[in-house]
């Protein structure tokens, strides 16, 4: 009886059938100077050939598994050395490598998404075990993984907000597999040998062509998914360029989520690209470019040009970060639609991208007068600098003038605590309009996906402590009594009521508009701003997004 064993099965793409070219350049490079031991078989699919890679000698535990399928293995003693084996099945070229032979193969020749999609086609969505996934509202990148089986909604995967990296359970067919681990190549385990993998990989080709993970939890890969091929990466990044270079209204710059603080300035890092700006706009590049604007390619944009930012706290240093990890935007490209956020691309399911555009304009409300405009300062450059820089006043600063001016109260920093309710420690409202039964959160730029996200996060997440927990509520009417005296506190309490019937949450944000006239804010903070408002609605909750011109 065969061992239970694991191979990494990779598919090559379609257009390569020499086998020598799955390889890398260098790789190529040592196979045809027959410095590489290349021994076929026809044991292992239509036809196989393996390619052992020898360096310094060790002892090679991995040898044991070429003799069950091959004749005439030589006998090395390397730990360090490797192999690929590449063979044909169902007319396309498959490879397996051993100890680190991976490192050989060249990725662009490889289907980047071929071992997620055969496992989310093999494992119940109720069985998964392993989730890597990337939460791109929030920027966060993690793994969710258990001892035990597990419903995929209970690793929180929320529609499109988390995608699915790579993802390993068990199988409803033992036949195929015991378990499986997919991403770009297909872990497989079960009783085999390496004869077997030419049986298994025309099961598992057929397994990627499928769609049938479309008719379970897994079908959320569908509305946003992360580009991994290099080609393509590099075909967007291109495409990314000519926009800037055109002018076109595709992509604008953004902060990425590492920091929450007030910026004072923003900058540009790069040869003749001087001066100091409020804001982080697109034009302020290109005019920083001038007539060299001609010369931008994506090496500059990924390595050579970035955007500084400097912080209102006087211990922070400056942030730098590349041009590319600053864009956002979207741009379709050979019939898809991409979208790039914090230098990573995803491909956009186009009504899924349709839905959350619509969400979002159907939130944005103008309004009945002139609002407060956001003061900016200006210094002196400073030593060598013979340009000034300017910033805008804080966020607490400018929600102290708007309180006063409208007659609201400003909680803006000040923390509700209330033990008794979950995440007893809470910011209720930056600023509170009793009259109008308004939850106003403001937050300066729109060009901070993560943080916009977490923004829109924080204004539900106060509502609804707020209206499902009366102590929390009293403890708001006791933060206003403080703030604003006994006779704001007992008009507050009469406005809030039993349930806050009536009451609005309204985001306020500051800044520029595009180039057309209008704003926006990055697609993926778009989306959990969909999500959150859809959850106060049906809590009965008013919500608006209105934007403050600087």
């Amino acid at each position: 009886m065969s061992k239970s064993k694991t191979y990494s099965l990779y598919l090559v793409k379609l257009g390569t059938t020499k086998f020598k070219d799955v390889f890398t350049e260098t790789s190529r490079a040592r196979i045809e100077s027959g410095e590489v031991t290349v021994i076929q078989s026809k044991r292992l699919g239509d036809r196989a050939t393996a390619y052992i890679f020898e360096n310094t000698p060790r002892p090679a535990p991995w040898l044991k598994e070429l003799h069950a399928a091959f004749q005439n293995v030589p006998n090395i003693n390397n730990r360090s050395s490797s192999s690929v084996v590449v063979f044909k099945q169902a007319g396309r070229l498959f490879a397996t490598s051993f100890a680190h032979g991976w490192q050989y193969i060249d990725d662009t020749k490889i289907e980047s998404d071929f071992g997620l999609r055969v496992t989310i086609n093999s494992i119940n969505d109720s069985n998964v075990k392993r989730v890597d996934s990337n939460h791109l509202g929030e920027a966060m990148k993690g793994v969710s993984q258990s001892a035990f089986q597990r419903d995929l909604q209970s690793f929180g995967i929320d529609e499109a907000l988390e995608l699915v990296r790579k993802i390993s359970g068990r199988t409803d067919n033992d036949a195929f597999a015991s378990s499986l681990a997919g991403a770009t190549a297909l872990k497989i385990t079960k009783e085999m040998e390496l004869t077997d993998l030419a049986d298994i990989a025309n099961e598992a080709l057929q397994r990627f062509v499928s769609n049938d993970y479309a008719k379970t939890g897994f079908a959320i890969i569908d509305k946003v998914r992360p580009t991994l091929d290099r080609l393509m990466i590099a075909a967007l990044d291109a495409q990314a360029v000519e926009a800037i270079k055109t002018g076109k209204d595709d992509f604008e710059l953004s902060m990425p989520g590492w920091s929450e603080d007030d910026v004072v300035y923003f900058g540009f890092k790069g040869p003749r690209l001087a001066g100091r700006f409020p804001d982080l706009l697109m034009s302020n590049y290109r005019d920083a470019l001038g007539d060299k604007i001609e010369e931008l390619d994506v090496d500059v944009i990924a390595s050579k040009h970035g955007v500084i930012a400097e912080f209102n706290n006087d211990a922070a240093v400056k942030k730098i970060w590349s041009i590319k990890k600053a864009l956002i935007g979207s741009v379709f490209y050979k019939g898809g639609l991409y979208a790039i956020s914090e230098g990573d691309w995803f491909r956009l399911d186009t009504n899924f991208k349709a839905d959350v555009d619509s969400s979002f304009k159907d939130l944005i409300r103008d309004w009945k007068q002139k609002p407060l405009k956001i003061i900016e300062k200006a210094k002196p450059g400073g030593k060598g600098k013979s340009k000034k820089m300017s910033g805008f006043e804080s966020e607490l600063s400018y929600n102290q003038r708007c309180a006063a001016e409208y007659g609201q109260i400003c909680l803006d920093q000040q923390i509700l605590m209330v033990p008794s309710v979950p995440y007893g420690k809470f910011e209720a409202c930056d600023l509170l309009d009793i009259d109008n039964k308004k939850l106003i959160h403001v937050k300066k730029s729109s060009r901070q996906s993560s943080v916009l996200s977490h923004f829109f996060k924080q204004g539900a997440n106060s509502a609804k402590l707020l209206k499902l927990y009366p102590e929390a509520a009293m403890g708001l009417v006791k933060l206003v009594g403080k703030r604003g005296g006994g006779s704001a506190a007992k008009k507050l309490k009469a406005a809030l009521g039993p349930n806050l019937s009536g009451w609005t949450v309204e985001y306020h944000i500051v800044d520029a508009p595009r180039n057309d006239g209008s704003f926006n804010i990055p697609f993926f903070s778009r989306i959990t701003l969909r999500d959150e408002a859809r959850a106060l609605k049906g809590m009965e909750f008013n919500v608006c997004v209105k934007f403050i011109a600087t």
